[in-house]
């Protein structure tokens, strides 16, 4: 599974996981140890969860301060602050809330071979707002490219809308009219017949990604009467994760092949293992 998800396709679909427990917490660790095998978990919000619950809570996407995994919409193509998700699937929806992946790496190669212009653009910084998730002290927006090679590593970042949100803040560098542009190449590519594969996760379906080389999305659902669409999220540190560039630092607290980095951590409580070997912290 490491090896597949470091060096091979980026994502992997484990299915028949345990979801059927009257107690849902033995399901919750049963998860937990999975995950904990493959990775160490990292927060993933201002409340510190560890296993975040991906469900309709009525976030609004549009607000800069909400959270998409807590919405019934349509999610663009985009990445997590972490190495490696899981997704594992307790309840599907109704109708709808289809997964979507591409290979970062192959769109990277069809924008070399049709628009090298905007590939190279996309190798340039673009200023990425926090969300307000940022420790105090800290500048409110991340300049990170979409695309970046660090020696022989290779990672890529995109969320249109937290570049777009960017220029909330008066001081984060203004999007220029080549970044726009080469944004829309990007996303044409995206939604390029034939480019994603798309699955309909069932229950007991658990999906993981490698972030850096798999962008995600999701399309829209509807929840039937009584209990609604649940996933159960990790977000992971990785011992396979790749090497990143400098700017990536301040997003996600260390660069350093298979350190252990990324995640939403409450005020004040990022620990003080970040950075270390996420292979030595057992």
């Amino acid at each position: 599974m490491h090896t597949r998800l470091s060096d091979g396709l980026g994502f992997a679909v484990v299915t028949g996981f345990p979801v059927e427990a009257h107690d849902p917490r033995e399901a919750e660790l049963a998860y937990w140890i999975f995950g904990s095998l493959l990775g160490h978990p990292v927060s993933q919000s201002r409340k510190g969860d560890l296993i975040g619950r991906v469900e309709d809570r009525g976030a609004d996407i549009s607000s800069p301060v909400q959270r998409g995994y807590e919405s019934s919409a349509e999610l663009p193509f985009h990445v997590d602050r972490t190495d490696v998700i899981g997704l594992l699937c307790v309840r599907p929806a109704a109708s709808g809330g289809l997964s979507r992946l591409v290979s970062s790496k192959a769109v990277h190669d069809l924008l070399l071979d049709e628009h090298p212009d905007a590939l190279a653009e996309l190798y340039r910084p673009y200023p990425n707002d926090r969300r307000g998730e940022e420790q105090p002290g800290e500048r409110p927006w991340s300049d990170i490219p979409v695309f970046s090679r660090t020696g022989r590593h290779f990672a890529a970042r995109y969320v249109r809308r937290f570049i777009v949100g960017s220029q909330r803040h008066p001081a984060a560098p203004r999007l220029t009219d080549r970044q726009l542009a080469a944004m829309d190449t990007l996303d044409d590519l995206l939604q390029r017949p034939g480019v994603s594969l798309d699955m309909d996760l069932r229950r007991g379906d658990l999906q993981l990604i490698n972030n850096f080389h798999i962008l995600h999305a999701r399309s829209a659902f509807t929840d039937g009467g009584g209990s609604g669409r649940l996933l159960l999220r990790l977000w992971l540190a990785f011992a396979g994760s790749p090497e990143l560039p400098p700017g990536f630092a301040s997003l996600y607290g260390a660069t350093a092949a298979g350190a252990y980095r990324g995640g939403v951590w409450p005020t004040g409580g990022v620990p003080q293992h970040v950075g270390r070997p996420v292979a030595a912290l057992g």
